[in-house]
């Protein structure tokens, strides 16, 4: 991940779809003939949404809530420049983990359940990310006549345990609190 981000998500995103497809024919359609042309399908899909759809979520996510907050695009490309590669590595850092875990231990009558508890803590980042100028704890907005500036702060620990904390309490079937705990540490940015 630190070397080749971009190889090891995009190939892992394209495992977990195929894997998926691959459970689907097996367990669930109970197919007697595996499709290859199907399983390729969805990795290659995987593949591409993953380097497709995350270098592009951050810019048009911060831009969006930029422009509903009244920034100006002085604001909203500082931003961005100031936040994107954050935002990227951490959701690759994250959803490929949960993913994997989602599809793989989770029953699908849980999969929503367990993707949404994960989407709320990804949500409340994303909140910190896009308002962060406005806490006196975090970035700093500097004015000037000319131009605005943003000044650079790491997420608050609270909201790293909070979740640490959510995911321990999430029920994974066939797994111990300890181990789910140490599974988001070890995706954690």
């Amino acid at each position: 991940m630190q070397k080749y981000p971009w190889k090891t998500v995009a190939f892992s995103t394209g495992f977990v779809m195929s894997t998926g497809d691959a459970i689907s024919q097996k367990f669930v359609e109970r197919n007697e003939k595996f499709d290859c042309k199907r399983y390729v399908r969805y990795w290659a899909f995987g593949v591409i949404i993953a380097l497709v759809f995350a270098p592009v979520f951050p810019p048009f996510f911060l831009g969006v809530m930029g422009l509903m907050k009244g920034d100006s695009f002085s604001i909203i490309k500082q931003k961005i420049q100031k936040d994107y590669l954050d935002i990227l590595t951490s959701c690759w850092s994250v959803w490929p983990g949960v993913q994997f875990v989602n599809f793989l231990l989770v029953p699908i009558s849980h999969r929503v359940l367990f993707n949404n508890t994960i989407a709320l803590g990804w949500d409340t980042y994303l909140a910190w990310k896009a308002d962060a100028s406005k806490q006196k704890s975090t970035n700093t907005l500097v004015r000037s006549k000319s131009t605005d500036t943003l000044v650079r702060s790491k997420p608050p620990d609270t909201l790293v345990r909070s979740l640490e904390t959510t995911v321990a309490s999430l029920p994974v079937w066939g797994d111990t609190p300890t181990n789910q705990t140490s599974m988001f540490v070890a995706l954690s940015p």
